[in-house]
Parts: C-alpha cells; structure tokens; sequence
C-alpha cells in the first residue's frame, strides 16, 4: 500500500513537468508557425511585385479597380468587371460604369480609349513600389494617368484630363489574360 502511495505520489509530480514541456513546444511551435507564414507572405508579396514590373515593363495591364474616389475624397464600392484601366502596349482604356444604369457606352458610365503617349514608369527599390504615368488620347479629351503600384499587387490610379476634377481608381494589377472586364461602346 505504501508503495502504491509514493508511485502515486511521484506520478502526480511528474504529470506537471511533462505539461509544461508540452506547453513549451506548443508555444514554440506557434511562434515558428507565424514566423513561417509571415515568410511565405513576403515571399508572396515579392513575386506579385515581380509580376507587376514585368506588366509594367511591356506595357501591357489591366486596373481593375473595385473602388472610385473622387476629388473630395468621397469613396464608392463598385463592380471591377466594369471599372477599370487598361493598356496594351501602344492603346490604352479608360472605363466607369454601374450595374444599376445604361449608360453611354452600355454599362451605365462612360468608356474613352486611344492611343498612350509619354509612358513613363520607375520602380522604387525602397519602399517596393512602382510608378506609370502616361496620356491616353482620346476623341473626347486627353486623359493623363497617374499609378502607384504597391508590393501585394495592390494599386491606384489617379486620372485627370482637360475636363474639371479627377477620378482614383483604386484596386489590383492584373495580367490582361486573366482579366474579367467587360468592355462597353467606346467614344
């Protein structure tokens, strides 16, 4: 009987020192868990940034943008099927649109398009961003485009023209083949 009360005794002594041990590992495990996931997501970040200068570099994008700001900061969710900025190398388009109207061009807004001139881009090892600018000319007005593009493929553009006011489009950078947009009637 006595026996059976040390071993007892010293099995429930033990059980704490082995818990703890446990509690260790699994904190342990969940430290290199999120140090794991935080790599994977630079990493990530960094083939979307590569993928965007490659788009960049041969001219060839699209923005599709899921939200409009305007010039007093007023912000609207829209559909990015119908909302977007496209060049392709030597043309580019500019398109707003909205699910609730038919418009002029036949998705409730407006699409210009033409060719781009003064294309400029510059990549910022810093802070890993990228920067396009150029005009598209249009029929009905030059339009000048301004983009900043951010490490997870994030980006927004500001688009002004001779007209009054200015539009930023903001959304993500996207390979023309696997876009989704929807193009309307061009002016």
């Amino acid at each position: 009987m006595k026996k059976m009360i040390v071993i007892a005794l010293a099995l429930f002594l033990a059980i704490p020192a082995f818990t703890q041990e446990y509690e260790l590992s699994r904190k342990e495990q969940k430290k290199l868990q999120k140090e794991l996931r935080k790599e994977q997501q630079a990493e990530e970040a960094a083939k979307r940034m590569d993928i965007s200068r490659l788009l960049v570099e041969h001219r060839k994008f699209v923005l599709e943008a899921d939200r409009l700001r305007d010039k007093r900061g007023n912000m609207v969710n829209v559909s990015s099927m119908i909302n977007f900025i496209a060049c392709d190398s030597v043309r580019g388009v500019i398109q707003i649109g909205s699910n609730q109207y038919v418009g002029i061009n036949g998705v409730g807004g407006i699409t210009v398009e033409g060719p781009i001139a003064n294309y400029k881009s510059s990549y910022n090892v810093k802070n890993s961003s990228i920067t396009v600018s150029y005009n598209l000319r249009t029929t009905a007005g030059t339009y000048d485009v301004r983009m900043s593009i951010y490490g997870e493929g994030r980006a927004e553009a500001t688009i002004s023209s001779n007209w009054p006011g200015r539009v930023n489009y903001i959304g993500y950078l996207i390979p023309p083949a696997l876009s989704k947009v929807y193009k309307g009637i061009s002016y």
